[in-house]
């Protein structure tokens, strides 16, 4: 890579660190709700499942065709080697029953009037197929909120991590500030000084890193919006006020459940397909009709019209359609047994999820209690350093525990988020989730009272 190329990343890189710096004055402010209709909006995942939703609807209205008379037209010239003459023993002409050129068109024109339900089960298959879709996509939105939820929530973690990077970085600043003054008026020794220094550099650089971190989470939340912005994120990391008992959730791992809907929808096809399969041992009747186009070509023997009634029955085809029976009904046991292991399955991760959203909330409230402690730990480290009673190396363990019991109470609230949208999945409730935050506690960042040390 040329430099020059290298010097042109270097300043798109300061500038998108510089926009997120100041991300009050450039970037667009975005709620939860927002972010999750433009991903509705956006999604080429979403778009591809309603896509698919649209095929199967013009599949299904195919197979309708089938119970639709069916009208062909078919025009034909020929040439023969020589015109069809025929004789008549022991009487000394001929007659020309066919000139050597002639053309011949038909109108046909047929309606089935019994293929032994093999047209029922096509529509039937038809429209399971397009219910499969729709539960299809159902899921694919299930998993993209679930998805979108981290990487929104993850950005404000991000951001509020940085605040907190930034706050440290300053107790770090005024605490290395008051280090060189006491040392100064000869309070603390040297190696203080130096201790207090080298820690303000450790916190300079974590505030850095903080602020990268912003970016990266940023251009996650751009993947699955399908968007290029700069996004403020208000909506607040959030614990509810109450979680509804285990067995509400459980309850929904039904039928009305997407994953379970998808298999039901396959175990349709598959009962369905046995029965078409049924079906061609039946004969098939329908009626016919033509008519001739070209009526001057025609022969003696060639009607104008012709109108009846067919029947086709394959009364042997080698115990094909025997075996294609027993593969469909075996077919539908195995989409059966699926089904139950599935439900099975969510079941459990229903469970997996509440115990993960409980064990978060238990964290979040014993991070609070430590919050507490850590702070006023810090306001006595800090003093008693003035009085040159206690060392450096106090003061910076009592801010980087305070920083710690500060990022835990974030980060406990941010694991409990994700649990609660994890859990909307796993019981196929994700749609509610506006309903469930109604009862929600936000976790404001300046509830913590992080500035008040710094004075």
């Amino acid at each position: 890579m040329s430099l020059r190329k290298v010097k042109l990343c270097l300043f798109f890189i300061s500038l998108g660190l510089i926009l997120v710096r100041n991300g009050d004055t450039f970037a667009q402010q975005i709620t939860i709700s927002d972010a999750i209709s433009k991903m509705e909006r956006n999604n080429p995942a979403l778009l591809s499942a309603e896509k698919e939703i649209q095929i199967k609807e013009e599949e299904k209205k195919s197979a309708k065709g089938l119970r639709y008379p069916k009208g062909e037209l078919e025009v034909k010239q020929t040439f023969l080697d020589s015109p069809i003459d025929i004789g008549v023993d022991p009487l000394p002409f001929t007659y020309e029953v066919q000139e050597k050129q002639f053309t011949k068109g038909q109108i046909k024109v047929s309606l089935p009037i019994y293929a032994g339900g093999r047209i029922d089960s096509a529509n039937e298959i038809a429209q399971h197929r397009k219910t499969e879709a729709v539960y299809q996509k159902e899921w694919t939105y299930n998993q993209l909120v679930t998805e979108l939820a981290q990487r929104y929530y993850g950005l404000v973690l991000a951001k509020q991590n940085y605040e907190v990077q930034k706050i440290k970085t300053r107790l770090m600043k005024q605490h290395a500030d008051r280090a060189e003054k006491l040392f100064r008026e000869g309070i603390i020794a040297k190696v203080e000084l130096l201790h207090a220094q080298v820690e303000l550099s450790k916190a300079e650089q974590e505030e850095s890193t903080a602020l990268s971190d912003v970016s990266i989470v940023l251009e996650g939340l751009n993947n699955i919006l399908f968007e290029s912005g700069l996004w403020e994120p208000t909506s607040k990391l959030f614990i509810l006020s109450e979680e509804p008992a285990l067995d509400v959730f459980k309850a929904t791992v039904n039928d009305s459940h997407p994953g379970v809907g998808i298999v039901n929808a396959k175990i349709k096809q598959a009962e369905v397909g046995v029965k078409a399969e049924k079906g061609v041992n039946k004969p098939t009747i329908y009626l016919f009709g033509m008519h001739e186009i070209f009526k001057d070509d025609l022969t003696l023997l060639d009607p104008t019209w012709a109108v009846g009634i067919g029947m086709n029955y394959t009364f042997f085809d080698g115990f094909q359609t025997k075996h294609k029976v027993l593969a469909g009904k075996a077919l539908v046991e195995k989409a059966e047994v699926t089904k139950l292991k599935i439900q099975k399955d969510l079941e459990s991760l229903v469970v997996k999820r509440y115990e993960e959203m409980k064990k978060a909330r238990d964290q979040w409230s014993s991070y609070q209690k430590t919050l507490e402690l850590t702070e006023e730990n810090l306001r006595v480290r800090k003093k008693a350093f003035e009085e040159g009673v206690t060392t450096s190396l106090e003061v910076v363990d009592a801010i980087y525990q305070h920083s710690r019991a500060q990022l835990g109470l974030l980060k406990s609230a941010f694991d409990y988020d994700l649990a609660f949208f994890q859990l909307l999945e796993a019981s196929g409730q994700t749609r509610r989730w506006e309903e469930y935050l109604k009862n929600s506690i936000p976790i404001e960042f300046q509830e913590l009272k992080l500035e008040e040390i710094i004075h």
